[in-house]
């Protein structure tokens, strides 16, 4: 009898090894194609199926800001072969800006890869030299100068009131499209201030027409390795960053969750992977388990802080 046991164990753990190993999986990039995070897990896919041999299927569903997406994932099967990509607008703005249809109890963070801070950008004339003094001028001087976004309650305007919020500074967003009308406005002349990422204003930093003081990040960015971070202004802790993760629906085993640990963190220090990050200002960042719980919620709760201080929270 307890032989039978025995081998009717070692066929169940089988069958479960073996079904974890084979069912194909669908990534949700909740953002239309050709993006950097569709790219990112494209990617992701290419290699988990060359190193594992499991198929993986990147489905497109945008809207909402991401929250349709993210939506969808939550509502499927909780057995780890619906994952969802994505960034910190879904996860941790959309809910207090736009009000989306699921709450942090409704999915389970299996990994967050990669992570790249905003920049507080201005032309070479502006009256100010370090993120010190940048600071010192702007809350001497409220509402006197301001900043172009990339949207009213998108990452940049959040980041830069944050930062601004911790100082007491208050200063003038004026939202445009994306980052890259952003810059434009800058440039022109109509913004004192442009914040968004690094790669769109890269160029412009190099050649000398822009000058970029402080990144909301806690450590320096590589791409701007002479540009001031928070934790040298002595806010580590109001770091703002983009970032991309996976996640799945509540309830899925803790076993399938290992296992897509074990295959993402593979795809995600793949070669083909890091040559991506590098390529568009990014770094690697892996955080998983208790530590990405704790981190998203402490994000999520101070970011809702932050809309209601902008006047952007959900009517």
């Amino acid at each position: 009898m307890r032989t039978i046991q025995t081998l009717l164990l070692l066929f169940l753990t089988l069958k479960t090894s073996l079904a974890l190993a084979v069912d194909p999986i669908t990534i949700i990039w909740p953002s239309p194609p050709g993006g950097g995070g569709d790219i990112y897990f494209r990617i992701f896919g290419k290699v988990i199926e060359k190193e594992f041999g499991i198929p993986v299927m990147v489905s497109n569903i945008s809207g909402g800001g991401g929250s349709i997406g993210v939506a969808k994932m939550v509502s499927s099967k909780p057995d780890g072969t619906t994952l969802a990509g994505a960034w910190t607008g879904p996860i941790s703005i959309a809910p207090h800006t736009l009000g989306v249809s699921y709450t942090p109890d409704d999915y389970i963070p299996v990994m967050l890869f990669s992570s790249a801070p905003y920049v507080i950008c201005t032309r070479p004339d502006f009256p100010a030299n370090t993120a010190t003094e940048l600071l010192a001028l702007l809350k001497k001087n409220p509402n006197q100068y301001s900043f172009g976004t990339d949207g009213p309650g998108g990452l940049g305007q959040l980041a830069a009131t944050r930062a601004f919020l911790s100082f007491g500074i208050t200063q003038r967003d004026i939202p445009y499209k994306g980052a890259g009308e952003s810059r434009v406005g800058l440039l022109g002349g109509h913004v004192d201030m442009y914040v968004g990422s690094i790669p769109p204003i890269l160029q412009f930093i190099q050649a000398g027409s822009v000058k970029c003081l402080l990144v909301t990040a806690a450590k320096r960015a590589k791409a701007l390795p002479n540009t001031t971070s928070l934790s040298e202004l002595g806010i580590a802790s109001e770091e703002t960053v983009l970032w991309r993760a996976i996640f799945v629906p509540r309830g899925t085993p803790p076993e399938r969750i290992a296992y897509l640990e074990k295959i993402l963190e593979t795809a995600a220090r793949s070669p083909e992977a890091m040559k991506f990050l590098d390529e568009v200002g990014e770094t690697l960042d892996i955080v998983k388990g208790p530590a990405l719980i704790k981190q998203l919620k402490d994000e999520h709760d101070k970011l809702g802080e932050v809309v209601k201080a902008a006047g952007l929270a959900k009517k």
